[in-house]
Order: C-alpha cells, then structure tokens, then sequence
C-alpha cells in the first residue's frame, strides 16, 4: 500500500504523523536555542499579558523566544525577544548568523529575560517550523538573560 492509499484509508493517518513529528523534535531543545514567528496572541496568554505590551488585540503581528533552559524532561523556561530595548537586556547584535539558521538577524534581538514562560515538550506554539538557529553565548551582548537560566 502506498502512502496515498494508506492516507486515504486511514483516517487519523494525518494526526499520527503530527504527533510522531512533535514527539521527536523536542528532545532535542537545548538553551540558547531561537525559534522565529511565534504569534503575538500566543505569548500573551503564556506571558499572561506582559509580552508584547502596548499592543492591541486585533492585528498581532509575532515575536521569537529564547530558550534559557531545559528543566528536565518536563518542561522548557523560555522567554520573548523584541528588537526594543526596554528594560536594559542582554541582546544578539544585528548581523549575527546563528548556528544552522539561513541568515544573519536583520536587527538587534534583545531577550527580554524578565518575562519568562514555560512550556511542555508537545505545545501548541513551537514547532520545527519555528526553529531558526543556535546562538553562541559569545555573541550575546550582556549576560542579564542569565538569570532565566539559573
């Protein structure tokens, strides 16, 4: 039986692929992982509000997050990035190319590690799509994200 055929018969084929590709991607998040076009709906219920502030509801645009650290197997301590500087954070200065990401950031990413969330391994917010590289920590400007990571 061919892929078609088994997807054409099979009616929960579609949700069994999705939920074998969430189950393996997430084992492998590590801190300082970046992970781009997370909506702006989202990280205001997991920020519950905080982040993006001054926006109105209708119109959203999205944000990247951060990832500060692994607690265990359970859970993921991440916090938003904004290209303002608000609150004087740590920041990856424009032009800085990732490990594994396309390209360079196009402007100053700052990591705004005093709005932090968590989130379970399988989520509705990050994805593989989401995933965009791998920051060296000797590219941050600033270690006050550092406190999110303890």
């Amino acid at each position: 039986m061919d892929g078609n055929a088994r997807r054409n018969g099979d009616p929960f084929w579609e949700l069994q692929q999705d939920y074998r590709q969430k189950q393996s991607f997430p084992d492998n998040w590590e801190p300082l992982y970046f992970f781009k076009w997370i909506s702006d709906k989202n990280l205001l219920q997991a920020t519950c509000r905080k982040f993006p502030s001054g926006k109105p509801t209708e119109n959203l645009s999205n944000h990247p997050i951060f990832l500060l650290k692994r607690i265990g197997n359970f859970s993921y301590r991440f916090c938003p990035c904004s290209t303002k500087n608000h609150n004087n954070y740590s920041y990856i200065p424009a032009a800085t190319k990732p490990e594994l990401a396309p390209e360079p950031f196009p402007n100053n990413s700052y990591i705004c590690h005093d709005i932090i969330f968590s989130l379970l391994p399988i989520n509705h917010m990050v994805g593989p799509e989401n995933f965009y590289g791998i920051v060296r920590e000797s590219d941050i400007i600033g270690d006050q994200y550092q406190e999110g990571m303890r």
